[in-house]
């Protein structure tokens, strides 16, 4: 992993300021359910409720987001809108817009992994018919009143911002079935007659997707409602770009860099790295960021002000790209031949904090071919950056003790230290899968080593009994004969995942995040995301039984140990 060492400097005061803390990376997919995905009804409160009894006061999670190809999180149609399918349907059921029978065919479906087709698809059959069981007068009749006008208050809040055309941009993608800049051009270029037309020609689907908008702010409401009574923050994420055929593309083409048809001219990616060696190819259309400025970076503020009204701090994926982003010429099949070109730097932030009045809390992901440049920017505007424990362990070159990602290189408290993050493999899984030489570097960085032995095979420096060569002639031949292969034998340590977060919690960091998955000690069939690859991720769901009390209390126990329980 290449170093993204920075000298230590003395600190502004940070807007992200939290006490000694720590918490856990999971996704609202990831949370046992019985509607075949996680959801933000009794899912999200039960998780609550264990983190509390854990004693961790940070939950984090991926993108809320509609989620785009194979499930990710990432590649959204909206940066603003939800992603409908984690929208409980028990409180429908209990409203009387759905009835409990018309709900197996999604409790059916798997319970440790996500079917993102098949529940899309039925999660979508069930909204559309609570919908239209709404709009008929079905259902509890206080249910009816409440939210007839709820909804309108709703409209009237968001519509402007982000809803009106995320609504009527869902509807038109439904219709038309393929990307915007392929749809009748006075609709791809947004002509004011074309779109008042098919206004009126979609009203009944622009209303169901408005409905579903409606229906995750209610309940997303009660959710952070929870986190609060229990003192538990709730740490959202914004990805630097969006998809090309998303609503925020699509309703403010002059803030990216495309044609005059809506075409990209350049794609986002990274160079080759850690991840990958040709570089990840993120396709993500690239901002004008003299466009954004003139308009003094309003689409930025409308982002931050919606992310903001779900969460409590936001990390920034890819925080770098805001001092300078790899640019790959359109039609490239790798990410190897793009360009570095400068971003806005602290500009865009201080126009967000001008406008929402204050500097909102942001932890900045400053993983991967960090510059100085990067670290400054992160640093003048006073946020946390990352470090992330499987980073330190070095590559086939084995152990370096001045590696940044160790706990004793820290550079300062304000950082947020992980685990692994949801690009990274479980830490059970990266100790089975990393090379002798790293496993090897942790043992010896924790005291796990066998200890040298003298001929008779007793360990150097421990005080012999009369008994020890009398122990040496009856050993069976080849046994500790040959130490390196001893040494080999036990270099997967049993006790990896919990090593991990006890390392994490040690630390000074001033919070430290560990996954769920490495508290339930898994292996890497379970981890999130593989970089760099487009199927068969995004799918790990938890098991009810695994996420109990005897982890809870374990968890919480180190967390007091290590001074990270809340006053």
């Amino acid at each position: 992993m290449p170093t993204t060492r920075a000298k230590t400097r003395d600190l502004i005061p940070s807007s992200t300021v939290l006490p000694r803390c720590s918490g856990v990376l999971c996704h609202v997919t990831s949370l046992p359910s019985k509607h075949g995905v996680g959801d933000i009804g009794k899912a999200s409160m039960w998780f609550l409720d264990w983190l509390h009894s854990a004693g961790q006061t940070i939950w984090q999670f991926l993108p809320l987001n509609p989620h785009g190809y194979a499930g990710s999180p990432y590649g959204t149609s909206s940066a603003m809108a939800a992603d409908p399918i984690l929208i409980s349907l028990e409180p429908l059921v209990q409203a009387g817009l759905l009835k409990s029978k018309e709900l197996q065919a999604l409790e059916d479906l798997p319970t440790l992994e996500v079917d993102y087709k098949r529940v899309t698809t039925l999660k979508r059959q069930a909204l559309r018919l609570a919908r239209n069981r709404f709009r008929n007068g079905e259902g509890v009749k206080e249910v009816l009143e409440n939210w007839t006008s709820a909804i309108d208050e709703f409209v009237l809040s968001e519509g402007p911002d982000w809803l009106d055309d995320y609504a009527l941009f869902q509807a038109l993608r439904e219709k038309e079935a393929k990307p915007w800049v392929e749809w009748p051009s006075d609709l791809r270029d947004r002509k004011p007659g074309a779109l008042l037309k098919a206004r009126q020609e979609l009203a009944d689907d622009i209303d169901e997707h408005v409905f579903c908008q409606f229906l995750f702010d209610q309940q997303w409401a009660k959710v952070r409602s929870r986190a609060k009574e229990l003192g538990i923050k709730l740490v959202g994420d914004i990805p630097i770009f969006v998809a090309h055929d998303s609503a925020d593309v699509w309703a403010n083409r002059k803030q990216f860099k495309l044609d005059k048809n809506g075409k990209q001219l350049v794609q986002a990616g990274v160079p080759p790295d850690y991840f990958s060696a040709t570089g990840q190819l993120w396709g993500n259309p690239v901002y004008d960021w003299k466009a954004l400025a003139q308009s003094k970076y309003h689409w930025w503020v409308l982002r931050f002000r919606r992310t903001l009204a779900l969460t409590d701090i936001i990390r920034i994926d890819h925080f770098r790209g805001f001092q300078a982003a790899w640019e790959v010429p359109a039609g490239e099949p790798t990410a190897m031949n793009g360009v570095w070109v400068d971003g806005p730097g602290v500009s865009v932030f201080k126009a967000v904090e001008q406008a929402l009045g204050y500097n909102p809390p942001v932890i900045a992901e400053d993983l991967g071919l960090i510059t100085e440049e990067v670290h400054r920017l992160r640093d003048a505007l006073g946020y946390p950056g990352m470090k992330v424990l499987q980073f330190a362990w070095g590559g086939d070159t084995g152990f370096d003790p001045k590696n940044d990602h160790l706990p004793h290189n820290l550079p300062h408290r304000r950082c947020v230290y992980y685990t692994g993050t949801h690009d990274n493999n479980t830490t059970r899984g990266w100790a089975t899968e990393a090379a002798s030489v790293q496993r090897r570097g942790v043992r010896k960085y924790i005291g796990r080593l066998p200890p040298p032995q003298d001929d008779d095979g007793v360990a150097i420096g421990k005080r012999k009994r009369t008994d020890d060569h009398a122990s040496a002639e009856v050993r069976p031949k080849g046994i500790l004969e040959n130490v390196q292969d001893h040494d080999q034998a036990l270099d997967v340590i049993e006790t990896v995942s919990w090593d991990f977060i006890r390392l994490a919690l040690a630390s000074v960091a001033d919070v430290a995040i560990l996954q769920l998955q490495d508290a339930l000690d898994l292996g890497g069939e379970c981890r999130m995301n593989l970089p760099a690859t487009a199927e068969g991720n995004w799918k790990w769901r938890a098991e009810a039984s695994s996420v109990n009390q005897d982890i809870a209390v374990r968890l919480r126990d180190l967390t007091e140990l290590y001074g990270r329980l809340p006053l």
